[in-house]
């Protein structure tokens, strides 16, 4: 099975590192129609055997270890080389580039399939415009993202992360199906206007599930990232 670069199960997430993308990705993969991004958490998802509960777990266990001012941001031990089964290196030279490569997970391969009429996966775009790789993919891309992006990068230890000029907010090549205002997460009732916007507009279930949690890991997020 090859990954299907023309299926409807993919969100594009377009925000610059440090943005809090991965916050609110995250927050979407509470449901039970979203995988959170790795590879062994999805399949289990699909194999019946990772529910809200668990995600609930997996988040709090691995927040315990994040601080921004430790001078490093580990993302909970999510991201799009550990949901398609890959490296960095392979991610850059074959899925942003529309092509197959045998490293691409099953697991992935099967979200990307037409057998797959229930879950949605994310894939992160940062600086680079690949929207035209996925045309049936939905967007959420996110604007005001410089204090945000500033703040979080000021305790940094490594400044290959820093704002520069060549981020740019919009996406030429599509219009996107959502856009996220980072300034949202300097207030939780804003946060969670936004994040339960993204389960209605991608029809995810269990928002009322979630919401309590999400509060919690809004106020944590925070803490950890000294907002």
């Amino acid at each position: 099975m090859e990954f299907n670069y023309d299926t409807n199960n993919l969100i594009i997430f377009h925000y610059p590192n440090f943005a809090g993308g991965k916050f609110v990705m995250n927050c979407m993969g509470l449901s039970d129609n979203m995988v959170l991004q790795a590879q062994s958490l999805a399949q289990a998802q699909i194999d019946g055997n990772f529910s809200f509960d668990d995600k609930k777990e997996y988040i709090l266990s691995h927040m315990k270890d994040e601080d921004i001012t430790n001078g490093g941001w580990s993302d909970i031990g999510l991201g799009c080389c550990e949901l398609f089964g890959t490296s960095f290196e392979l991610l850059e030279d074959k899925i942003w580039t529309g092509n197959q490569h045998e490293s691409i997970g099953d697991t992935v391969r099967f979200l990307s399939s037409k057998r797959n009429n229930k879950w949605q996966f994310s894939l992160v775009c940062h600086p680079r415009n690949v929207t035209r790789l996925f045309p049936n993919a939905k967007i959420v891309t996110f604007k005001n993202n410089i204090p945000m992006v500033c703040h979080r990068t000021s305790f940094l230890t490594d400044d290959r992360f820093t704002l520069n000029g060549g981020w740019g907010e919009g996406i030429n090549e599509r219009e996107p199906d959502f856009t996220w205002d980072t300034e949202w997460l300097y207030d939780v009732t804003a946060t969670m206007n936004g994040i339960e916007e993204l389960y209605n507009l991608f029809n995810l279930d269990g928002w009322e599930q979630a919401k309590p949690f999400v509060k919690e890991y809004y106020h944590l997020w925070c803490e950890k990232n000294h907002i």
